[in-house]
């Protein structure tokens, strides 16, 4: 899709709520559009003669069955980019008259890789000396001082030599130079193209097995518990390491709330594009994506689900537990009591032992436990920067063994909130990923459903606990080799 507008090119356009003393401007005006929150007294009379408001709305539910459900509105140097799940557009023509009504609005689609371009440049001008800082946010260089940076920048230069390619993956990308490769794991931009967030580290080592048996012996070596099941979907499994033995998974229990979302969407209970509207007191750290949106913003369940899947966003999953209720979502993971990502949070502070005495306690008493889960309603989160290092109280977790974290796959598998991170599968290997894992310190999982190039769907689920610190990388690396295997 090279081009995509809702009105005629002739026109222009921009956005308002009602008639304030105060006029919003143009980017209030398109975040409420693309919103859905768009009303007739929002549009100059002059706009709404050439384009009903009717054809607007009509116009703008092809952009979401297109793209997905709008995120966020982002300003790079002037041009306005709606980031939608699926792609972005560019708002390409926006006026608004003196009373803050559109006047004119067109998108068009981004130049082709204009997004990918601008991160691969921006990884390209790391490595131009001098180093210039404003490559970077004020906050990034407060955390990080220019000359500290440089150093670093320095180091990986006469390690690794020159940069020679930039292959961008994800959230990352690889980089090689002309000496060996470099990983890098994580690289933010903020709206003006600043970084604001960056992980280098070295490439993950590679791991080479040649059979299905031969990747069991491997993860069986590994200390602590380890489950491994590969399924082929409505299938024989074709290898199985203590797969019915339920361990603690982190973030891929919410794969049962997105399915318990799923099945009151089909029952008419809820809809897609219901909405909430996000708290202060909802917030939980860990929460890439919501953590900037301002509290009294409404957001559809069906941008919350993306978030939750895609970044394991956790204020996201607090929202939709509240909304499908635990009822539903205990069911699919075959537990009498579960815990909210808040919860958690508040049991494994270290600050609140007697808490987690009492939760322990409890036993397989549900309505003890329940009790104790309402106590944590009044106490307050722990602030990231004072969370203490290493596993923290791993009973309070969610227990799922590999079969069901399989069927809980497979149910929401053609969701498209499970097909925006492939995880550790290479883009372009396998026809569908569908991918969810979790992780905490002592607790790691990787959960994907692909489908080969020869129409084979299969499940990967691998879990890994233990009560010292786990070696990510090994795991990783021992669940690509797996995945290559299936091809």
């Amino acid at each position: 899709m090279r081009f995509l507008s809702i009105v005629p090119a002739a026109l222009t356009l921009s956005l308002s709520g009602t008639v304030d003393a105060q006029a919003p401007t143009p980017a209030q005006a398109v975040t409420r559009v693309l919103s859905g929150q768009a009303q007739e007294a929002d549009f100059a009379p002059s706009f709404l003669a050439q384009v009903p408001l009717a054809t607007l709305k009509a116009g703008l539910e092809n952009i979401r069955r297109e793209l997905g459900s709008f995120q966020r509105l982002q300003d790079q140097g002037g041009t306005l980019r709606a980031v939608f799940e699926r792609g972005e557009l560019i708002v390409s023509a926006l006026s608004l008259d003196a009373q803050g009504r559109i006047v004119a609005l067109r998108f068009s689609s981004p130049t082709p890789d204009s997004v990918t371009a601008q991160r691969e440049a921006v990884l390209r001008a790391l490595f131009v000396t001098p180093l210039d800082p404003a490559l970077f946010t004020p906050e990034f260089l407060q955390a990080v001082p220019p000359a500290q940076l440089s150093a670093l920048l320095d180091s990986l230069r006469a390690q690794f030599g020159t940069l020679q390619t930039v292959a961008l993956a994800g959230e990352g990308a690889t980089l090689t130079f002309s000496n060996g490769k470099v990983q890098v794991r994580a690289l933010a931009l903020d709206d003006q193209g600043r970084i604001e967030g960056l992980l280098i580290a070295p490439p993950r080592p590679e791991v080479k097995v040649t059979t299905l048996d031969e990747a069991r012996a491997a993860f069986a070596a590994l200390p602590g518990q380890v489950s491994v099941l590969v399924q082929e979907v409505g299938g024989p499994a074709r290898l199985s390491l203590n797969a019915g033995r339920p361990l603690a998974v982190a973030s891929a229990f919410k794969l049962a709330v997105l399915g318990e979302l799923q099945a009151q969407v089909q029952a008419g209970r809820l809809k897609w594009t219901d909405e909430v509207t996000l708290q202060d007191a909802d917030r939980v750290f860990s929460s890439a994506a919501l953590e900037k949106v301002p509290a009294g913003r409404r957001l559809t369940l069906q941008e919350l689900a993306a978030q939750m899947i895609s970044v394991s966003d956790n204020t996201a999953t607090d929202l939709l537990l509240r909304a499908v209720g635990r009822e539903g979502v205990e069911r699919r993971l075959g537990v009498r009591v579960m815990v909210s990502t808040r919860e958690a949070f508040i049991l494994k502070n270290p600050a609140n032992a007697e808490l987690l005495r009492d939760y322990r306690a409890a036993g397989l008493n549900e309505q003890a436990r329940r009790a104790v889960l309402a106590r944590t309603a009044a106490l307050p989160l722990p602030a990231p920067e004072t969370w203490p290092d290493g596993p923290q109280a791993l009973d309070v977790e969610w227990f799922v063994s590999a079969p069901r974290l399989c069927a809980l796959m497979a149910e929401v598998a053609a969701l498209p909130a499970t097909q925006l991170n492939p995880g550790v599968a290479q883009p372009g290997t396998f026809k569908t990923v569908s991918y969810k894992g979790g992780s905490e310190p002592g607790v790691l999982n990787l959960t994907t459903q692909v489908t080969t190039a020869a129409g084979r769907t299969y499940c990967v689920a691998a879990t890994w606990n233990h009560t010292q610190a786990l070696d990510d990388d090994q795991f990783i690396g021992l669940y690509s080799a797996l995945l290559d295997l299936l091809r």
